[in-house]
């Protein structure tokens, strides 16, 4: 079984200033982890949309793709899924020799572009601080810990944790705003 290639050689293609090619690469993207949960990603039949564009001084690579996001909800822990649409854009110099370390990708090697690498990346920038179920997740309830989706609690309501109880005792003299305890 031969192993499928996530990369492009720009050297191989020989194009011309404004010269554009598109190509397509299966690529596939190990689970990410957000906020200490996992994500599986599940790549859009089409693969990575991948088109390179010859220009003045090196070469401009686009990608663009679709993928879905699964796991759970960051409120109330049910199974989410997200569709996502990334697209980044990557210059790509002649001669990197020539540029700074941080101003040459870090997704290209002697011409040779790393589409998976540079899929990953372009999804990870496109994803949502907060991966949910539904954008009016109500969460979990403080209570009992049961999702919210079914409406209000009907357990113990609202506890006081009892290490704040003591908070209870303290009254405020209105006349001038000093605080009195009951043990006074």
């Amino acid at each position: 079984m031969s192993k499928r290639s996530t990369s492009v050689d720009l050297r191989e293609l020989a194009l011309n200033k404004g010269q554009r090619i598109r190509r397509t690469v299966d690529v596939d993207i190990a689970p990410i982890e957000l906020s200490g949960q996992s994500y599986q990603v599940v790549m859009g039949a089409d693969g990575v949309d991948v088109a390179v564009e010859r220009i003045s001084g090196g070469f401009m690579v686009t990608i663009a793709f679709q993928a879905c996001i699964y796991g759970p909800c960051f409120r109330c822990l049910r199974e989410a899924a997200l569709e996502v649409h990334p697209a980044q854009e990557e210059f790509i110099p002649l001669h990197a020799e020539e540029w700074g370390p941080g101003d040459v990708s870090p997704f290209a090697t002697d011409m040779v572009v790393d589409v998976a690498g540079l899929a990953r990346e372009a999804l990870m920038l496109g994803l949502p601080t907060k991966i949910l179920c539904e954008e009016s997740c109500p969460g979990v309830c403080p209570s009992c810990g049961e999702a919210g989706h079914e409406g209000p609690c009907a357990g113990r309501g609202e506890e006081t944790d009892p290490r704040w109880s003591r908070l209870k005792e303290i009254q405020l003299d209105e006349g001038d705003g000093s605080l009195k305890s009951d043990d006074e």
